[in-house]
């Protein structure tokens, strides 16, 4: 993929950057998301480990963790993105974080400042990695990055959600049905305050994108987010009937990481760990 890929894509993050919050602020299953994902990112990290985000966007994630002792430096292809993140870091007094202009594929430049293994385990969360065209590049650039054994936590959007396959079917709307099963890249909208901003975007199954990460990271463990619960374009949905979501919630939590389960969730969120090589052993 050219620069052009790249410009069209952070001209995109660009022009979400300053409602991306407020659009997401009151959406309930992003929310629960969310919180499953820290939950998750301190059952592998303790606090104090050092690590690498790759796409973070206004910097939720990265200002959570800081203020639970982690130290981040957080990247997105996005300046303004990049920018609304500094700011916030500034007026809640996080200081534990540094925040780079990078793109995922570019990942290899921060050796210039960072030594091998400078980093713990690293993170790329909510599909930022379903709009990077060289993964493999990233994958060699995180193998240097990151401390052998360093694990790799990674919420990618994928090829196959049942609930919006069902959804697409039971209003009679087979294009969103099978949007995601299209071959190659597809446009995807990206939330915005005035209808939508489009996105080239490529949607994974597990599997699929565990190889893409070979021979530098070995899968270790995977279960979907969320499975039972709908995805959040149907927050709607989801807060008109709570009561019954919430009884799903338990089945959600006993059943996303088993076959077939993990496969056919909005996102799967994939634990891989990075390979020891022969020198290290």
């Amino acid at each position: 993929m050219s620069h052009s890929y790249y410009a069209q894509i952070c001209q995109a993050f660009d022009l979400a950057a300053p409602t991306y919050d407020a659009l997401y602020q009151h959406n309930q299953v992003m929310a629960w998301m969310r919180a499953e994902s820290l939950v998750a990112l301190q059952a592998l990290f303790p606090p104090g480990s050092y690590l690498l985000e790759i796409g973070c966007g206004t910097g939720d994630e990265a200002l959570a963790l800081s203020r639970m002792g982690y130290r981040i430096v957080a990247t997105d292809i996005s300046p303004a993105m990049i920018q609304t993140a500094r700011a916030k870091a500034q007026a809640h007094g996080v200081d534990s974080a540094s925040w780079r202009v990078l793109p995922a594929g570019n990942l290899a430049e921060l050796a210039y400042d960072y030594n091998a293994g400078a980093f713990d385990g690293a993170y790329a969360s909510f599909g930022a990695l379903n709009c990077e065209p060289r993964l493999d590049q990233l994958a060699a650039a995180l193998a240097h990055l990151l401390r052998p054994g360093g694990k790799l936590v990674c919420s990618v959007m994928n090829r196959y959600c049942g609930w919006e396959i069902a959804w697409g079917l039971i209003h009679l709307r087979p294009g969103q049905a099978f949007r995601r099963l299209k071959k190659g890249w597809v446009s995807a909208g990206l939330a915005a305050p005035k209808g939508h901003l489009f996105v080239p975007t490529r949607y994974y199954c597990p599997r699929r994108f565990a190889r893409l990460f070979t021979p530098h990271f070995g899968r270790h463990r995977v279960w979907g987010l969320p499975v039972f619960l709908p995805p959040p374009y149907l927050d709607g949905l989801f807060e008109r009937h709570r009561f019954l979501f919430g009884r799903l919630e338990s089945l959600e939590r006993r059943l996303r990481a088993r076959f077939p389960f993990y496969a056919l969730g909005d996102h799967f969120l994939i634990v891989m760990a990075r390979l020891v090589t022969g020198e290290e052993k």
